[in-house]
């Protein structure tokens, strides 16, 4: 009897491990783009709504999606694709990350891992989406939005021709899905070489200037981000700083009475300054300048 039991536990170990990986692997993630993975399945929120847009502003947004978006790059939240006229930027968050792909997730148990792992992505969702819809309330003009849609619309029905990055053509309605437009912003440091490269000491003195200008209103602001780096998330929009990379942003409103990031600009700035010194480092001193001023107190 002993024996037969112990083979019986034996077999359902068996059979429940390969049920395990059986689900793992119909539900294994592609990495090539697919529609299905930036459909919304989340369920809405009045918290992510925006106000509604002009008639000029609806009418600037559907000469941008009227263009082909070709794919250009992807980072840890978002699929990133480029307009015709290379202007604009349309940015699709990743609802395939925020989604579980077993239904042993929804077994609320407490030491059930794909029920945690359910929780924590619901909860990563909820945090992406505020983001977005902060920046755009908030800080339209410093992060170059023009139009944030996270919850689906039952009353708009807008397709947008997409080329992947092996160039197969989708055909996708933005209104099911969670996306945003931003002018497509310069990067600081190419910038920077482009204008030194010209000779024009001034206009490379001006960005500095400007970028530290930005820190210092999103400080003020009381605006956090957990992933403040320069020479990828932020950038210059008619040679003025903005902050493009939104996924992670919010306000504090503590940190707006105690101003927290007058101890912050020395670290967020240090690899600017580094990458300064090292190729121009005629622009040092301006650069110290500018880091004096905004850290004053």
């Amino acid at each position: 009897m002993l024996k037969k039991f112990f083979v019986g536990i034996a077999f359902l170990l068996f059979f429940a491990s390969l049920f395990l990986i059986t689900d793992r692997f119909v539900h294994h993630k592609s990495s090539h783009f697919s529609t299905n993975k930036i459909t919304s399945t989340h369920k809405p929120s009045s918290e992510w709504d925006i106000a509604a847009l002009s008639a000029d502003e609806h009418k600037e947004l559907d000469q941008i999606l009227n263009q082909k978006f070709t794919y250009y790059n992807k980072g840890s939240q978002a699929y990133v694709f480029l307009s015709e006229d290379k202007k604009y930027i349309l940015k699709f968050l990743k609802q395939d990350k925020l989604r579980t792909h077993s239904w042993l997730a929804y077994i609320p148990i407490s030491f059930n891992p794909y029920y945690r792992e359910r929780l924590i992505k619901a909860k990563k969702g909820c945090a992406t989406f505020s983001a977005c819809t902060t920046a755009y309330n908030e800080l339209k003009k410093e992060t170059g939005l023009l139009y944030v849609h996270i919850n689906k619309s039952r009353n708009w029905n807008k397709k947008v021709t997409l080329f992947d990055k092996n160039g197969k053509r989708h055909v996708v309605d933005v209104s099911q899905t969670s996306f945003y437009v931003q002018k497509r912003a310069q990067l600081i440091y190419s910038r920077i070489s482009e204008l030194m490269h010209n000779g024009d000491v001034e206009g490379a003195k001006n960005i500095i200037s400007t970028v530290f200008s930005l820190i210092d209103f999103l400080g003020k602001k009381g605006v956090v981000d957990n992933d403040p780096i320069l020479r990828k998330n932020f950038g210059l929009i008619d040679d003025i700083a903005v902050q493009i990379d939104i996924g992670k942003l919010r306000i504090d409103p503590e940190r707006q009475k105690n101003l927290a990031y007058k101890d912050e600009v020395v670290s967020i700035t240090y690899s600017f300054k580094t990458w300064l010194a090292a190729n121009y480092s005629d622009l040092s001193e301006h650069f110290e300048k500018c880091l004096s001023e905004i850290t004053l107190i």
